[in-house]
């Protein structure tokens, strides 16, 4: 975001610094207009002045020739009206040729003011085409960590071979994501999770990574008699440990909110654990809550035990573990949030779409509904059909 904040603001600086040598031009070409005009005026006006005392000498010879009576005060007083007319003129050269050497300083001045905002302006477009590269090389790392992120995810083919339908709604705010999805199948037993990092974007990225790696580890002996509550126990643990948490618990307290279901495929039972997330159970357009202990997965200055709730399924029952995304997203026309009664609400009504038919219409849902507000985070929805 901060580079995107600079590329807007050198764009800006830009687009200021052209107008501005616009702008300066045109008061040159303006001044040279208006210098041009005052020159004309006073040239005519001197042209003027001079051919009235060819008048006046004219006259005042026709006045001689044809009149005897006080010719030396007649002559007097034109040639005195002459000498403070040339007065006038030469006053008036003076104050023009002044007046031009100002201007042609002040013309020096502005031009050496262009070069300046040309040389500003080549600096400029310099820093942005460098920012412009270094912004495209870590939008290919980001890109490329995508990739990866990707590949460590749940496996598909699970998904097909364990549940009678599926879909995974996962729309990261950013091009990776803080919410991740993990599967793993022992035996008879399948344990499968919908997480919610802290954070977006990289820094959400790297927890998942973080996340999927422990629990690999954690869930290596997965049988029958594993209980939710204990994965989630051991997972905090990791993570307060490979974050220092329980050292520096004035540092920033990262962690997942989680919700962990393991599934034994022959009896329908599962069992249930969470760590500030729910699990949504839909059976026939009925929607049951089962409910998360307040606590996340990571540091918390009154840590609480995870319990494990035991669940009956039946085939067709369609469970639902997400993020916090879907129903925190505002919308753009009265910038309300979404709120989980209503995503409750849709999940009752899509409960009898396919998998696929589900996942398209919540992403109509939320597209209609931000508008052109912008997405605040991740949002990730699992719903996984019971054979």
């Amino acid at each position: 975001m901060r580079l995107d904040y600079l590329h807007i603001i050198l764009i800006i600086l830009a687009i200021c610094a052209f107008f501005y040598a616009v702008i300066i031009r045109r008061r040159i070409h303006i001044a040279k207009a208006k210098a041009v005009k005052r020159a004309e005026n006073r040239f005519k006006e001197e042209i003027r002045i001079y051919k009235n005392a060819l008048e006046r000498e004219k006259t005042l010879y026709e006045n001689l020739k044809t009149s005897k009576t006080e010719p030396a005060k007649t002559v007097k007083t034109d040639i005195q009206t002459f000498s403070v007319d040339a007065n006038t003129l030469l006053m008036e050269q003076k104050k023009l040729a002044q007046e031009k050497e100002e201007f042609s300083e002040k013309n020096k001045r502005l031009w050496d003011m262009s070069l300046l905002i040309q040389k500003e302006k080549e600096h400029i477009s310099a820093l942005k085409a460098d920012i412009e590269k270094k912004h495209r090389s870590v939008t290919d790392s980001i890109r490329y960590a995508r990739r990866i992120q990707l590949a460590v995810l749940a496996s598909k083919e699970i998904l097909k071979h364990n549940f009678a339908d599926y879909f995974l709604f996962w729309r990261p705010k950013e091009i990776v994501s803080g919410d991740f999805y993990w599967m793993k199948l022992s035996g008879e037993n399948v344990v499968f999770t919908v997480a919610d990092c802290t954070g977006h974007g990289v820094p959400g990225a790297f927890m998942s990574l973080l996340g999927i790696t422990f629990l690999n580890d954690i869930c290596i002996d997965l049988d029958e008699n594993t209980l939710p509550s204990e994965v989630l126990e051991k997972l905090r643990t990791c993570i307060t440990g490979a974050l220092s948490q329980d050292v520096n618990e004035k540092e920033p307290q990262d962690g997942m909110d989680m919700a962990l279901c393991i599934l034994n495929l022959r009896t329908k039972k599962l069992r249930f654990s969470g760590g500030n997330n729910p699990l949504y159970l839909v059976r026939k357009g009925e929607l049951t809550e089962y409910k998360a202990v307040k606590n996340p997965i990571g540091y918390h200055p009154k840590p609480k035990s995870f319990e494990t709730e035991e669940i009956e399924v039946e085939s067709g029952d369609w469970l639902y573990m997400f993020s916090d995304g879907f129903a925190d997203q505002f919308s753009g026309e009265t910038m309300r949030k979404v709120t989980y009664k209503r995503f409750k609400e849709l999940l009752s009504s899509f409960s009898e779409f396919s998998g696929e038919e589900q996942s398209q219409k919540l992403d109509d849902f939320l597209t209609q509904w931000r508008g052109n507000f912008p997405q605040i985070d991740d949002v990730l929805i699992g719903g996984y059909r019971i054979k």
